[in-house]
């Protein structure tokens, strides 16, 4: 079942439509600038709540745009791409030249990320009217095919950034761009726009073809020789990006045959800019490249490595690095020293003894120290996460008579935040004047800060305070870390705001890759997986995971499945089995573990309703192959849905099979027994037959066939066959194997002829059974027996 609220919310999501309600005063998240919109309702009926966009709101400057600009041009190029793979009718050369056109001018100005989906578009896209060229109208053509067209989509792929899966395809873009650009349309190939040229070298080199960089920087070199930076630097960078440290060296040796010097700067530029990447071994590999006039790496390129390693917890190899210090002024290298020492295990008072014994060997250490040293110790203790280590480090500060400053106050807060007290992480905030939260060097540490009070609780005070932080940057259209996102999600689904969620994730999904993607699934696949929320909430959740996760997996379908049969919702499941059975993608379609498992849920559920429909959905499912755990549920579906007979024909179907049948079939072989008309009889002959293959039987096997003898009235054979257990098994009974016998057979008056007998017989057993709590059925009172349902015992 679906609310109306939630219907008209994933709809206008479908339909790329703007996301405002009459009854709500949520931001409009996804509009090209942060207009927002307050509105009021003044129905007695309405109760306000929070939302997570509502605060400090501001009336619209204009209307709000129903297509956001990362989605400008994608809807006919969608369209072409679904006409090309069923062969459709697709959108006219003049809308699909537009789209291109409006895609890449949106752009321009902010390029954004461009997506694997959206880089398939543009791809498929420009075969199609390359293809088409002939019949194309000249303005068509011209925007498409123009210099000033093919110069613009250079830019965009240049300054953009590509998601991982994206890069081979927006490689072969730009390269589609490139050649028709070099094509004679009139200016000449010489003419070609030496920007347009570099930002093909930049798009091939760092995008994972660096060979084609270095060709393209070859042929073009009497074009490109006068340019600082030399593009050579650009080639040598995606060299080091691809880890080919032969490579590099080749380009490094060449410098000097194309007047490029590839000095201590140059070096050092390109070593901090890998860093940044978190490319260290890249780093490393253009660390060790020959410089001109056999110049050594600057002091600040040696220190720039060995603080990235030791930040990163990877200080091994760096030894030699770290020997060649020693010739340095130890002024110069205090700070790298001490931070070496923290990375081999010395805390806060073995550097300070350290201190004191080179202050002694050398009076102007201490007068060298500076403060931005001990916010190194503490930045270290912090990617270690221990935050006591790095209150410690902290407190050499006032032992050195170093004053703190703001970074000083920035690093305690996220060790606050590490150690995930809410109190002390808003107090350490509080405590910070002027705090620019939305600065580059400050977004990673407020993302840090919104996670932590997102999964702290859902309480309206964290929620105003994770709306206070994360205003600023929704204001300044901050890219948020994917376990920020994730965090955001679990707050605003445990709470139920579906347009909040909505509002969050519509403008940002796309620009997320498949493992930061699945992050932010996970937080919303949690609130459906949760037995204990309610169906119909966790039934919104799984209705938005539907639209803004398509490619969730059959594994994860499966247990959401799974999750609504133990809500008692069959029919939510059978919904959700119906979506993977009409899955365009194989990936995504019912597997044999998921048939089972939806048999497992009707058998729970009893739903006789649906049984039929499954069943018949898997004799058609020809890509699923019968194996005997498949089997067996379907035996013991059949058979708690009140059919025992077509139960019984499936247990003969597991016998002539090749796999033959298991343990567990057995086991529901019984439970069939319970239920048929001649169960008794088929009971005690399958179990003489067990004893005569000499077939294991366990205490949950043998008392699975005693209760398909209580379960036909068969009180005489019943407890026959319960005092015999010991023999047969090996096992003594306890009192819940008691309960069980007693919970099995039908009607009071039986159920009170077996009182007696255990009372009789087995008066400790009795004993310990009779105070627990009996609860009345339809056929009589039954014991509330721990993790005795005969389900759970059998899954």
């Amino acid at each position: 079942m679906q609310s109306r609220l939630t219907r008209r919310v994933f709809r206008a999501i479908l339909n790329n439509e703007p996301l405002s309600s009459p009854q709500c005063c949520h931001r409009s998240l996804h509009t090209v600038r942060p207009y927002r919109s307050r509105r009021t309702n003044s129905s007695p009926s309405y109760v306000s709540r929070r939302g997570l966009f509502a605060f400090n709101i501001a009336p619209p400057k204009g209307p709000t745009p129903a297509t956001l600009p990362s989605e400008i041009g994608l809807k006919p190029m969608t369209d072409l791409m679904r006409s090309l793979s069923d062969q459709s009718r697709g959108p006219g050369n003049d809308v699909l030249s537009k789209a291109f056109q409006d895609f890449f001018e949106a752009r321009a100005g902010e390029p954004g990320v461009i997506t694997h989906f959206q880089a398939r578009l543009l791809s498929t896209t420009w075969k199609h009217l390359r293809a088409q060229e002939e019949e194309l109208e000249p303005g068509d053509w011209q925007r498409v095919f123009s210099a000033e067209s093919l110069e613009n989509v250079l830019y965009v792929l240049w300054e953009a950034t590509c998601l991982p899966e994206a890069r081979e395809i927006v490689r072969k873009v730009a390269r589609y761009a490139f050649l028709e650009l070099c094509e004679d349309h009139g200016s000449g190939r010489n003419r070609v726009n030496r920007i347009a040229l570099l930002a093909y070298i930049h798009i091939q080199a760092l995008n994972g073809n660096p060979e084609e960089a270095r060709h393209t920087v070859e042929t073009f070199w009497y074009r490109l020789r006068k340019t600082s930076p030399s593009p050579w630097l650009t080639v040598m960078r995606g060299f080091a990006m691809e880890s080919d440290g032969r490579q590099i060296k080749r380009i490094a040796e060449k410098f000097d045959e194309n007047g490029v010097n590839f000095d201590t700067t140059s070096q050092e530029e390109l070593v901090k800019l890998l860093l940044g990447q978190d490319l260290l071994p890249a780093a490393k590999a253009v660390y060790e490249c020959p410089l001109v006039e056999s110049q050594e790496p600057s002091l600040s390129t040696k220190i720039a490595i060995l603080k990235y390693a030791i930040l990163n917890s990877n200080p091994t190899g760096m030894e030699s690095i770290h020997e060649s210090l020693h010739s340095a002024p130890i002024s110069q290298t205090i700070g790298i020293r001490l931070l070496w020492d923290a990375a081999y295990g010395k805390d806060e008072s073995s550097i300070a003894k350290n201190m004191e014994s080179l202050a002694v060997e050398n009076v102007d250490v201490m007068s060298s120290l500076t403060i931005s040293h001990v916010n190194d110790l503490i930045e270290y203790a912090n990617s270690i996460k221990n935050p006591m280590l790095a209150s410690g480090f902290a407190d050499l500060a006032p032992a050195w008579d170093l004053v703190p400053d703001s970074q000083t106050q920035l690093l305690l807060l996220e060790s606050r935040i590490q150690a995930g007290d809410v109190g002390d992480a808003l107090r350490s905030l509080g405590e910070l004047e002027d705090l620019d939260t939305t600065a580059p060097e400050n977004l990673h540490l407020m993302n840090k800060l919104i996670t932590m009070l997102c999964w702290s609780g859902q309480d309206d005070n964290i929620f105003d305070h994770v709306s206070s932080f994360l205003d600023p940057l929704i204001d300044t259209n901050v890219r948020l870390e994917a376990d920020t996102l994730a965090a955001l999600t679990h707050l605003l689904v445990y709470r139920h705001d579906w347009e909040g969620v909505s509002e969050l994730l519509r403008p940002r999904l796309g620009s997320y890759e498949s493992e930061e993607r699945a992050k932010v699934r996970n937080a919303l696949a949690n609130i459906i997986l949760d037995t204990t929320q309610d169906s119909d909430q966790a039934w919104n959740a799984y209705n938005l995971l539907q639209v803004a996760f398509p490619e969730t997996g059959v594994a994860k379908r499966t247990e959401i499945m799974t999750s609504f049969y133990k809500r008692e919702r069959s029919d939510l499941a059978f919904l959700v089995f119906g979506h993977m059975r009409q899955a365009e993608n194989f990936s995504q379609r019912p597997k044999p573990d998921t048939y089972a498992r939806c048999f497992q849920g009707i058998a729970r559920t009893q739903d006789a309703k649906h049984l039929e429909l499954v069943h018949n959905m898997l004799k058609l499912d020809t890509e699923v192959d019968l194996n005997i755990r498949l089997l067996n549920w379907l035996m013991l579906a059949y058979a708690e849905c009140e059919k025992p007979e077509k139960s019984m024909a499936i247990f003969r179907e597991i016998l002539q099979s090749e796999e033959g049948p298991s343990h567990r079939t057995i086991s529901f072989f019984f439970k069939v027994c319970e239920k048929h008309a001649t169960g008794a009889q088929e009971a005690i002959k399958m179990m003489e037959k067990l004893k005569v293959l000499d077939v294991s039987v366990d205490r949950r096997l043998y008392m699975a066939y005693v209760e398909a003898l209580a379960a036909q009235c068969e009180f005489d054979l019943a407890t026959e066959a319960f005092i015999a257990m010991n023999e047969v098994t090996g096992y003594e009974p306890t009192y819940t194997s008691l309960g069980l016998l007693y919970n099995a057979i039908p009607y009071q008056y039986w159920k009170d002829e077996i009182e007696k007998w255990a009372k009789e017989k087995y008066p400790d057993l009795w004993k310990q059974l009779e105070v627990l709590e009996r609860t009345e059925q339809e056929e009589g009172q039954v014991f509330e027996l721990p993790g005795a349902e005969w389900l759970s015992r059998y899954v």
